[in-house]
């Protein structure tokens, strides 16, 4: 039987890197240990195709969602609110310390917390644009600063939400694993913020957010309080991608997210 493959233009080399040897790794040394999560697999490359290189992996025909920028996520009732938190927990699975002795996984870097704290005090023009004064910016700040209470960090592709899986009948495959610089969807990240990225992504579906913390909490045992954190720095960081790309539509939300969280009001 013919494998359907899918080509992927790498958009850097460490993203070529990340398709060509570290997720082929992970595969093997993971993959018959994961109960849900399924890495793509790589069935070739050409490393001279075009600027950084093309990746084939398997296509997979499974389920996709239909996670949109404008619907945030409206239609998906309840879908995948304990599955992503089942991908998360194999997820947890890989050793980072394995992870940063491998060659092609030794240049990422764990989220830096008090480098984003850093970030966050020299950018309060930013979070005046997004909508947010400078008495919750202080406050934020004061309340993130003291550090997570679950300090677990795991590797994942870290643009981590539904748009990205593909449901297949024994497991999901987690797909697109660009490299994207900065602190919005990373690599190696606290397991809190995690949660927290697929949560901003889902600002549109209030049943589906509370689902997913109670799965959460229920698996992870992670607080309330480090919630609120991981959503806070979620949210801005997305809003300001979204700022950035000029989507005064989109924003708000994560505006509307950072003021929930800060004001502890999340629905759990």
């Amino acid at each position: 039987m013919k494998i359907t493959s899918r080509p992927i233009a790498a958009k850097s080399a460490k993203e070529f890197l990340v398709y060509n040897s570290l997720l082929p790794s992970i595969r093997e040394k993971y993959g018959p240990s994961f109960d849900f999560l399924e890495i793509p697999e790589v069935l070739g490359f050409d490393a001279q195709a075009c600027q950084f290189g093309i990746i084939c992996t398997r296509y997979y025909d499974g389920e996709t969602y239909n996670w949109r920028e404008e619907n945030g996520g409206a239609g998906l009732g309840t879908q995948l609110s304990l599955e992503m938190v089942r991908l998360i927990q194999d997820f947890r699975r890989i050793d980072i310390a394995w992870l940063l002795q491998h060659p092609a996984g030794s240049w990422m870097r764990e989220f830096d917390l008090q480098a984003w704290l850093q970030q966050f005090r020299n950018n309060r023009t930013r979070g005046h644009e997004l909508g947010i004064s400078e008495g919750e910016i202080k406050r934020a700040e004061e309340i993130i600063g003291t550090g997570f209470e679950l300090n677990d960090q795991i590797f994942s592709n870290g643009d981590f939400y539904p748009r990205n899986l593909v449901k297949l009948p024994q497991h999901t495959v987690v797909i697109d694993w660009e490299h994207r610089p900065g602190f919005r969807a990373c690599f190696i990240d606290y397991l809190p913020n995690v949660l927290a990225f697929a949560f901003v992504h889902m600002f549109n579906n209030d049943p589906w957010l509370a689902e997913f913390l109670r799965h959460s909490h229920g698996v992870f045992k992670v607080g309330t309080v480090d919630l609120r954190k991981a959503i806070m720095i979620k949210a801005f960081e997305q809003g300001s991608f979204w700022y950035d790309c000029k989507r005064s539509d989109l924003f708000p939300h994560q505006t509307k997210l950072f003021r929930m969280a800060l004001n502890d009001q999340l629905p759990i």
